[in-house]
């Protein structure tokens, strides 16, 4: 099996929807009654319907939802051995759940991330991560960004982030881990309306446009903790490439009293300090955001 992710509009002959809700800042999810395992609302678009028609009937009829917001996020396909399929995906905010209507669904229910035990196993997961990166497009669409080449050179062109990326050109993103002398790391929850809403992380985001990376790590903590660090006790300790851009991991050691960090409404909800192994607790448990190559990256150091 197969599945891709693209851009809306990519494809044409859309068969299903996919719809990822939200409701009291949590992933609301559904069940049939006959099956024991939650899956995301959605179905086949019925003759004469479009994808957005489609989407509200189905949020309706497995959820009950009756007052709710709802985006078409990107076009997704699934390649099996008996032929392509493809459908859009949808982001829903539920305001109000009516009673559940007496259709296939047993129940709905509510969860930080994605359930266990889903069905669909093999789709839903990279359509639930694609959608996290869909989220924090929105939240800076018009921001702009300095493209870089495979090998990390400049080229001259500037790209807007609510853009498609076209293949080939790369942009830069930065983390930024805070570290003071007791060995903990400065870490924040994010807002619920972001990508991973609700989860742990250290700071970090894409570099803007006229941004060097260290400038873009100095920027980014002042942004989402209001902290300003010292140029000269950073260190940038791994540079990784992804299909679409290179991350810069920063380290810096600085002792900050928790009091003087002033959260970004929007971005950041609360704040503490963790050692590396409450850290890793945390990654195991799910209350972490993920990405194993970058945390790594910084756990090692206290190896």
């Amino acid at each position: 099996m197969q599945v891709i992710t693209a851009n809306l509009g990519t494809f044409n002959d859309y068969i299903y929807t996919v719809i990822f809700a939200k409701h009291n800042n949590q992933w609301l999810y559904c069940r049939s009654k006959a099956r024991n395992v939650f899956e995301t609302a959605g179905g086949h678009i019925e003759p004469g319907e479009t994808p957005l028609e489609a989407a509200k009937r189905e949020l309706y009829e497995e959820t009950g939802a009756s007052d709710f917001d709802i985006t078409p996020a990107f076009d997704y396909s699934v390649t099996r051995e008996d032929g392509t399929t493809s459908g859009q995906v949808f982001f829903a905010k539920i305001n109000t759940l009516g009673p559940m209507p007496d259709f296939e669904m047993a129940e709905v229910g509510l969860f930080d991330a994605l359930p266990d035990k889903m069905r669909f196993p093999e789709i839903t997961p990279i359509l639930y991560n694609n959608l996290q990166v869909w989220l924090n497009i929105q939240t800076k669409k018009d921001e702009l960004w300095d493209i870089y080449d495979a090998n990390c050179n400049p080229t001259g062109k500037i790209h807007r982030r609510g853009d498609p990326l076209p293949p080939g050109d790369y942009h830069l993103m930065v983390m930024v881990c805070i570290l003071n002398s007791k060995g903990q790391f400065l870490i924040t929850k994010r807002d619920s309306t972001k990508g991973h809403g609700g989860m742990w992380e250290f700071q970090g985001g894409s570099a803007e446009a006229g941004d060097n990376s260290l400038a873009a790590a100095l920027r980014e903590a002042k942004e989402e903790v209001g902290l300003a660090l010292n140029p000269e006790k950073g260190k940038c300790i791994k540079t990784i490439q992804r299909n679409d851009g290179f991350i810069d991991i920063w380290i810096f050691r600085q002792d900050f009293d928790i009091k003087d960090v002033v959260l970004q409404p929007g971005e950041t909800v609360d704040v503490k300090y963790a050692t590396a192994q409450e850290i890793r607790d945390m990654i195991a448990t799910g209350q972490f955001v993920p990405g194993d190559e970058i945390n790594n990256a910084v756990l090692r150091l206290q190896l």
